[in-house]
C-alpha cells in the first residue's frame, strides 16, 4: 500500500499537528494512516473532543532524532 501524503509531509517535517476524527464503522473497513511509515514521531495530545458519532484528537507532532 502507498505511503499517506500525510506521512510523506510528516516525515519531511512538513507538519507540526495532526487532528485524528475516529468514528466506528459496521460495514467497510478503515484506512491505515501510518502504514509504510518508517520514523517515530513523539505525538503530543492538545484535544480531545467528541461528538455523537465520532471523538476526534488534534495532535502536536515532533520528530525524533
Amino acid at each position: 500500500m502507498a505511503r499517506t501524503s500525510y506521512a510523506r509531509g510528516c516525515g519531511r517535517g512538513w507538519s507540526t499537528e495532526l487532528a485524528i476524527s475516529t468514528a466506528p464503522v459496521v460495514l467497510g473497513g478503515g484506512k491505515r494512516l501510518f502504514e509504510g511509515f518508517e520514523q517515530d514521531l513523539d505525538l503530543e495530545i492538545l484535544r480531545v473532543w467528541s461528538s455523537r458519532y465520532a471523538t476526534h484528537v488534534r495532535y502536536a507532532v515532533r520528530a525524533r532524532n
